[in-house]
């Protein structure tokens, strides 16, 4: 009886494993990470605040928890969005009061299809904008492209 039940829990270890897998799998898959290689390549450079303002980003004040701070550049804001270029770069609060870059975020004006790996843009009612993130510096267990992620803290409080 006794092996039966180590031979049960070793089998529900196993599934759990292997769902747990496909999920990770889902989320950030080796064709997903391929897929993302050249959006990070273009802006590995914005690891470094300083680069991101240096292309007009400015901190644009809008700091949401479990996402981040946001710097774009206001007058990028269109119609139109670069796959390899996003209009919005998302920092968040390392808790030393230094910024690290998680996240890239593209905005528009209106709903753009297919921005990058099947990807559209969504309504945000909260800034009356289409925005699209991607959680390229940050692993998000809620999937690459979710508009929240758990493991990014809250603001900074004044």
């Amino acid at each position: 009886m006794r092996r039966s039940r180590v031979g049960a829990l070793v089998a529900a270890v196993l599934t759990i494993g292997a769902v747990l897998a496909a999920a990770v799998a889902a989320n950030a898959g080796p064709n997903a990470q391929a897929g993302l290689g050249g959006l990070r390549r273009a802006t590995a450079r914005y690891h470094d605040v300083d680069k991101a303002t240096a292309s007009r980003r400015q901190d644009l004040k809008l700091c949401f928890d479990h996402m981040g701070q946001h710097y774009a550049d206001p007058n990028t804001i269109d119609g139109v969005v670069d796959p390899l270029n996003p209009e919005a770069m998302v920092y968040a609060d390392d808790s030393t009061g230094h910024l690290r870059l998680v996240a890239v975020e593209w905005v528009a004006t209106q709903k753009i299809d297919d921005v990058i790996m099947h990807q559209d843009l969504h309504f945000n009612p909260a800034v009356q904008l289409w925005v699209l993130h991607a959680w390229i510096w940050s692993p998000n267990p809620d999937g690459m492209f979710a508009d929240m992620n758990p493991r990014i803290g809250n603001c900074p409080r004044p």
